[in-house]
């Protein structure tokens, strides 16, 4: 193995050399002129809050996700359930059979983002153990095996009418091939990606590590389709045409009050976009919603990522100017702040949990 491959595969140079795995910071402070720049011709710091009206903070990442997902068209949607905090468990089982979920299925906050928690659980002490832990609002959803999950980002102009696909992200999951000689463990520890999974994979399926797969035999390590968890993200935006519009765009329109934002959707085949058969959007996202296809090295660099994010916050101030001209109103800044401190005590109170349980 050459010096740079066996540098590259250490989690601590793999994170430093490869840009796509750079904290947010490093994304989002050089912007910060940009934004400024845009609050200053909304004269309003929270101008981003007017671009999806239907949608509290305009999808800021502090909304409910199960009242985001709820006013997705019903045939389009999993089926999902919000369990709140110190739901009792039998009532728990009540609400999955009413609602037709069985398992395995799919936990995640009703408050996260980046795959915060997502947890895919397959028996009753598993879900116990989850809501056990974990003493938040919980969504409960129908664990999907379409083999496609992908991200697209789309936006409309409320004056113009002029809409767009701006960003579509293809997804492949991570997984180690196996040669029939070394173990799972080994096999992570030879792919900078898993390796970089691997307290993860260590704390969630121990098992797996000893296993020694077939030559040939390709182990999936993640169910999560997020960068943060492992999963390639693909910059597929070029195959954006107007089949896939048409489909994107009849969905956005029956959300109310949604203007710009990112569809997260599982479906049987990249074509499903273009038919508009065989898809569930597992996720709705507003203004938060990063154009996911700038985490593809092999089809972008740092900068090209720094100018697409540009790009987007300056369609967001667009349509958020849009709708304040046609009534929609700034969020007070003083609610915003509020919000915010309600998240990061949100998020302590998270941290703690996980603290607690290591020790």
């Amino acid at each position: 193995m050459k010096f740079w491959d066996r540098v590259n595969q250490r989690p601590f140079w793999a994170k430093l050399l490869n840009w796509e795995y750079w904290p947010g910071k490093a994304f989002y402070y050089p912007l910060i002129p940009h934004i400024l720049m845009l609050m200053l011709r909304a004269r309003h710091i929270c101008f981003f809050t007017a671009a999806n009206p239907g949608i509290y903070t305009g999808g800021l990442g502090l909304e409910s996700k199960f009242d985001t997902l709820r006013k997705i068209p019903e045939p389009y949607r999993p089926k999902s359930c919000l369990i709140p905090s110190g739901t009792p468990f039998g009532e728990v089982l009540a609400e999955l059979a009413a609602t037709g979920i069985t398992f395995p299925l799919i936990a995640k906050p009703d408050l996260g983002f980046r795959g915060f928690l997502v947890s895919k659980l397959d028996t009753e002490p598993e879900l116990r153990a989850y809501l056990s832990k974990y003493p938040i609002d919980i969504i409960l959803q129908e664990y999907l095996r379409f083999p496609e999950e992908i991200g697209v980002l789309y936006y409309r102009l409320p004056d113009t009418g002029e809409e767009g696909i701006s960003s579509i992200t293809t997804k492949e999951f991570l997984y180690v091939t196996g040669d029939g000689r070394a173990t799972v463990l080994e096999l992570i520890r030879e792919k900078a990606r898993a390796h970089l999974q691997l307290e993860r994979i260590r704390a969630q399926h121990p098992e797996l590590l000893l296993q020694v797969p077939a030559a040939g035999e390709r182990i999936t390590l993640g169910i999560v389709g997020n960068h943060s968890k492992g999963t390639r993200f693909i910059n597929s935006t070029g195959q954006a045409d107007e089949g896939i519009l048409k489909t994107i765009s009849r969905l956005a329109r029956q959300v109310d009050g949604f203007y710009y934002g990112r569809f997260d959707l599982k479906c049987t085949s990249f074509d499903s976009l273009r038919t508009g058969e065989g898809i569930k959007i597992i996720e709705l996202n507003g203004v938060c919603s990063e154009p996911t296809h700038i985490y593809d090295p092999q089809r972008g660099t740092y900068f090209s990522a720094l100018r697409d994010i540009a790009y987007h916050w300056s369609l967001i101030s667009r349509i958020a100017r849009a709708n304040h001209r046609r009534g929609t109103p700034y969020m007070e800044v003083r609610k915003l702040a509020r919000a915010f401190l309600d998240l990061f005590a949100y998020q302590r109170m998270i941290a703690d949990v996980e603290r607690g349980e290591k020790r």
